[in-house]
Formats: C-alpha cells, sequence, structure tokens
C-alpha cells in the first residue's frame, strides 16, 4: 500500500471545542461585595494570579469571593457564574 503525500491523516473526528470563556467564568466567576475590605483585598489577589497564570491561587480567591458571607447574602451562593 502507498500513501498519498499530499494527504495529512485526520487524528480527531471533529475540530476542537473552545471552551475558554465557558471555564474561565466557571472558575473564576465571582461578585465582590461592594465596599468590602475582604472581597477588595481577594479580588486584587484574584486579579493578579490570573495575569500571572497561577490558576490554583486564582480559582481559590475566586472561590473565597464566593463563599464570604456579607448580609444580605448567603455564604456559598454562586454569584457571577451562569
Amino acid at each position: 500500500m502507498t500513501r498519498d503525500s499530499g494527504a495529512s491523516p485526520r487524528t480527531y473526528p471533529q475540530p476542537p471545542i473552545e471552551l475558554a470563556g465557558f471555564v474561565d467564568n466557571y472558575l473564576y466567576g465571582c461578585v465582590p461585595a461592594p465596599e468590602c475590605e475582604v472581597c477588595a483585598a481577594l479580588a486584587e489577589e484574584l486579579a493578579v494570579a490570573r495575569r500571572g497564570k497561577e490558576h490554583s491561587r486564582a480559582y481559590d480567591a475566586a472561590a473565597e469571593i464566593r463563599n464570604h458571607p456579607h448580609p444580605g447574602r448567603p455564604a456559598g451562593e454562586n454569584q457571577g457564574r451562569n
């Protein structure tokens, strides 16, 4: 058998699916409470970690923002996630 040198074999059934936007929102989506110093510090930590591509640190900061309790907003509420 001879191979046609002009055709490259397909190694996957379909083109790849881009999930970057969905995954970023799922992992890092959060809404810091206004005028909360803890949330502001965590939001800065999240921004620095994302710029530095420190994904674990970024996720931890986002999770802390989501879980930080405030009056009228129960801890653990999935703020910012769609």
